[in-house]
Parts: structure tokens; C-alpha cells; sequence
């Protein structure tokens, strides 16, 4: 839960969330009471030549597309059904509706080459690189969790390293989180652009998204 409660903070600049107004008997603010939820991510991208050295470092802020923060709150609030099986069963329409129970997490790290700026109507990867080179999309390899305490804020850090094994190079600009391996199927939470980085055979990239939810 706690990852899904994250997911939902991949906004570009961060929620925040809160609840003023103590009224007295009069209807009059008797005092102002405010309780902030502050919920963000972010996203870094480091390139290596296959000798180890850096080639590129960009970071970002990311952003929550429409069917990811559909998903979420079905994930997080349906009650059709019962049990796992029951979460997510209702069923939006328009663009970016999430449709279908909803079982699997957003743990699915992709990577494309295309430039076009998010829109929240995305669901999918502009140019996903969905070829066996080493870049195609996958489960992170690494997940960090930080459970916050009193100042200290909760934190997930999902990461994955591609490797390219293509005779060619691949500029990637692009990536996006989601909730299956498949590629062209199934749920994007998030994506991004970013500056281009020119990967030939051998180079690297890891590409980290992390959710930070806290005051």
C-alpha cells in the first residue's frame, strides 16, 4: 500500500494537501488549524561508456499521467469485488480510463527515444526501445524504502540499468513507469522527457524514479 500511496505523488511539482477552518459555534474560524501532506517524485538519469566512465547525467521532476492516477485511487478506494481480485474494478471512460482489477505494482521501469512532451492523456511510451538490445522495458532492479518517522519522510526508490547490445546507437529521451512487462499493454503511472543521451554498444543507463511522501 505504502508504494501505491507513493505512486501517487509522480506529480511534476508535488502535491499538497490540505484541511483549515475550526469553526466556533457562531460559524466563526475560531483558529486555523492545517494539516499538510507534501507527496513528490522525481527522476535521474546516469549514463556510462562501457569502460565505466559518465557520459550524461540529467534529473527531473516527473509527472502522473491520467490512467495512473485513475488506477491509483481504484487501487487504493474500490470496493467492487472482494479481496485483491475486487480493487480497481471500476470502469472509467475517455481517454486514459483505467479499466480492469488491478493486481500487479507499478515496478515496470521502460525506456524510448521519442521527444514529445508528457501529456496526460499518455499511455503509453512515445517510442518504446521494445527490441531484446538490452533496452527494453523491465522490473526494477533495486527497490530502497525508507519508512518515515516523526521529520523523517517515507521515500521509495525504484532503479534499473539498461545496457545497450545493439550494433547501432539509441538516443533515449524518454521513460515511463508501469505495471506489466508487456509491452504495449497495461497501465502507465508516469512519465518523462529528458535531454537525449547517445548510447552505443556497450554504454549504460540507469534511470531512478523516486517518491518521497512527507511534510
Amino acid at each position: 500500500m505504502i508504494a501505491l500511496v507513493a505512486a501517487l505523488a509522480v506529480t511534476a511539482g508535488g502535491l499538497g494537501l490540505s484541511l483549515t477552518g475550526v469553526f466556533d459555534d457562531d460559524g466563526v474560524i475560531a483558529q486555523s488549524n492545517t494539516a499538510t501532506g507534501l507527496m513528490m517524485g522525481h527522476i535521474t538519469v546516469e549514463a556510462h561508456n562501457e569502460g565505466g566512465d559518465m557520459i550524461a547525467y540529467r534529473q527531473t521532476d516527473n509527472e502522473v499521467v491520467d490512467d495512473g492516477e485513475q488506477c491509483i485511487l481504484k487501487m487504493l478506494f474500490a470496493t467492487t469485488g472482494s479481496g485483491e481480485a475486487g480493487r480497481g474494478e471500476y470502469t472509467s471512460t475517455g481517454a486514459g480510463g483505467c479499466t480492469g482489477a488491478l493486481t500487479g505494482a507499478w515496478d515496470v521501469i521502460s525506456i524510448g527515444t521519442d521527444t514529445t512532451a508528457v501529456d496526460d492523456t499518455h499511455v503509453l511510451l512515445g517510442n518504446e526501445t521494445s527490441t531484446s538490445v538490452g533496452l527494453e522495458r523491465g522490473t526494477a532492479t533495486t527497490k530502497t524504502w525508507t519508512n518515515g518517522t516523526g521529520a523523517t519522510t517515507t521515500k521509495l526508490v525504484l532503479s534499473k540499468t539498461f545496457t545497450s547490445d545493439s550494433p547501432r546507437a539509441h538516443t533515449i529521451a524518454e521513460s515511463g513507469l508501469f505495471n506489466s512487462t508487456t509491452v504495449d499493454a497495461n497501465g502507465m503511472l508516469a512519465r518523462q522527457v529528458f535531454t537525449g543521451v547517445a548510447l552505443s554498444d556497450g554504454d549504460s543507463i540507469t534511470i531512478t524514479w523516486t517518491f518521497t511522501v512527507g511534510n
